[in-house]
């Protein structure tokens, strides 16, 4: 309840004494879990990571509850910007319990991991390959929120391929769906840079404020955001002045 009410350093602390009373890995390993997550909800990744890997390390293979750990391990290193590590473990992840992950209860959870894969993908450069999961994920019966996100990655994708104006559809598709706050912020601040780049200056500016309103003040975006309103602001002012931009 602490980390729900956004008390995460005070959920950690109940739960590293819950774990020093643990006997049995299992539980160590279910608390490590939750350790990891406040960890994330802190901004500390690098410590998301150890706790992840080691409430995997606890558990034997053949654990009902190891594809859990193994998924929120691949998770914790995509946070940590270890994506190029991300990327092995999703794919191990998702090809080691493909029958698991095929059962009724257990489709959202592959519909997650192949989502963080597309993410991690994309934040290496790559767009084919995404685009190509993305297709396949598009057909499936997917959640609405899943579907907006995928949106907003598929919109990526197409940005990386220099196909703008794709991007842009999709962006607004995202947009228009069940997409978290956080990704909202970077739809509009995506699109903000497609405008910049083609040279609508003002455009590009009320993107950039949308999104810099958005973000969360604990997120780095939040700086990034305002950088790019105060770069967009002097560029919209030389170009009233005398139509050249620096």
């Amino acid at each position: 309840m602490l980390r729900e009410s956004g008390h995460a350093a005070e959920a950690l602390v109940e739960f590293k004494a819950l774990q020093e009373s643990a006997m049995d890995p299992t539980d160590r390993s279910s608390i490590l879990l939750h350790e990891s997550l406040c960890y994330y909800d802190l901004g500390q990744f690098d410590k998301e990571v150890e706790a992840a890997s080691e409430a995997v390390r606890l558990l034997p293979e053949g654990s009902p509850s190891r594809p859990y750990a193994e998924f929120s391990l691949a998770c914790a290193l995509g946070h940590a910007d270890e994506s190029d590590l991300a990327v092995q473990e999703l794919k191990a992840f998702l090809k080691k319990h493909a029958d698991f992950l095929n059962d009724n209860e257990q489709i959202e959870l592959r519909h997650d991991a192949q989502l963080r894969l597309i993410e991690n993908l994309i934040s290496l450069g790559h767009s084919v390959e995404p685009l190509s999961i993305a297709n396949a994920l598009k057909t499936e019966d997917i959640s609405p929120e899943q579907r907006a996100e995928l949106s907003y990655r598929e919109a990526e994708a197409h940005r990386l391929l220099g196909r703008h104006d794709h991007a842009l559809a999709l962006y607004q598709e995202a947009i228009n769906g069940p997409l978290a706050r956080s990704l909202v912020a970077r739809v509009h601040f995506h699109v903000g840079e497609v405008l910049y780049d083609r040279g609508e200056f003002p455009q590009a500016l009320g993107e950039f404020k949308i999104a810099e309103n958005l973000a969360d003040p604990a997120s780095p975006d939040k700086d990034d955001f305002a950088k790019w309103v105060e770069h967009t602001l002097r560029a919209v002012a030389d170009l009233e002045t005398d139509g050249t931009v620096i």
